[in-house]
């Protein structure tokens, strides 16, 4: 006879909901409401290098530095019309991303430093991805490597491939007919605990509707097959809880936390900001790299191409594609925007309701 799933309840710390996040919190942290996340950012870097001393204050000069460099590149973009809107974008979300990097110890400044993507010649619409570089810091490498997921071989993206991967516009993706049917599953993730309160595990659901439209059969694949098994039943919905449960006490309640949000970036859960806080989806068809870095790349060759390569920005214009950069100029430099300044303060920032 088969052992009888124990129902769980929802975990609590400090009578505050234990939630899931793709930033690296403390169990039971609440998200961080703001309508101006560069003020934020930058609070946040003045208040780490007021309590820092040696070497450690001048990468932290040098991040602040460069948030203040991508704010100004988004404030430009923001008033320039398409070509030249996508390479001030794409400045703006490169020093971000070496804010980012500044902070983590990538020797910025020091050697010379590479982009990491390059337009080939004579093919259009396509970014080659350089791999890890022995005598410069290749930026785009760096930033996949601590998102846990680096270049591992130099190869060629299309703009449409990349596209594909970028969760804000893969509903207009699919809706275009590029796909299908869809690649990114809405779930809810619950943080559980067990009737004694000593052991700590997820669930993950999601509408039993959306088997007619997402491939829902790949769900449980690769690294997911292993950490999931059949969760406690739910009414017109699908569940699957951790395989595994983490004994806990209110000593290690944070370590076990985040050692299971760090268990969930192998699993390709991917976020999208909306006027709620994030809503989560597991990508069922993942690319080889993290998607953040999409959005980046896919940026690059926008700004790239209008700078080089103006007959093939002319033709991306006014061919099938537009729509798709339409969209997906106008969405993704915020999220990124929101997901970095989160990742680089380690707190969820999101946007204030009455700001929508």
């Amino acid at each position: 006879m088969a052992k009888q799933i124990e129902e769980g309840e929802l975990a609590l710390y400090k009578y505050n909901k234990i939630r899931y996040s793709f930033v690296s919190l403390d169990a039971g942290d609440q998200q961080i409401l703001t309508s101006d996340p560069w003020s934020f950012l930058s609070s946040d870097l003045q208040l780490r290098l007021n309590n820092t001393r040696g070497n450690n204050r001048k990468k932290i000069e040098r991040a602040m530095y460069y948030a203040g460099l991508a704010e100004d590149f988004y404030k430009a973009a923001g008033v320039s019309p398409l070509p030249a809107k996508g390479a001030l974008l794409y400045y703006g979300m490169l020093d971000l991303v070496k804010c980012f990097l500044s902070l983590n110890d990538v020797p910025l400044e020091s050697t010379h430093e590479h982009h990491g993507l390059v337009l080939p010649v004579a093919k259009e619409q396509t970014v080659e991805v350089k791999g890890k570089m022995r005598e410069a810091v290749n930026i785009f490498y760096e930033f996949t490597r601590l998102l846990g997921k680096p270049v591992r071989l130099v190869h060629e993206v299309r703009l449409e491939q990349a596209m594909s991967h970028i969760p804000e516009v893969h509903s207009i993706y699919t809706s275009l007919g590029h796909r299908s049917k869809r690649k990114l599953l809405p779930v809810d993730i619950e943080f559980q605990v067990n009737k004694a309160r000593d052991k700590l595990f997820t669930e993950v659901i999601y509408q039993k509707e959306q088997e007619a439209k997402v491939e829902v059969d790949k769900f449980l694949k690769g690294e997911r097959k292993k950490y999931f098994k059949e969760g406690y039943p739910r009414d017109k919905k699908v569940v699957f809880r951790a395989a595994k449960r983490k004994s806990f006490s209110q000593e290690n309640i944070h370590r076990i936390y985040k050692n299971i949000l760090a268990d969930y970036q192998k699993l390709d859960i991917v976020p999208i900001l909306t006027n709620k806080g994030y809503r989560y989806y597991v990508d069922l068809r993942p690319g080889d790299l993290p998607q953040l870095s999409y959005s980046l790349l896919a940026m690059f060759y926008l700004g790239s191409a209008a700078r080089y390569r103006p007959s093939e920005i002319k033709s991306l214009f006014e061919g099938a594609l537009r729509p798709l950069v339409s969209e997906f100029v106008s969405l993704a430099p915020k999220q990124f925007l929101y997901q970095m300044v989160s990742i680089t303060t380690k707190n969820e920032c999101v946007i204030p309701f009455a700001a929508i």
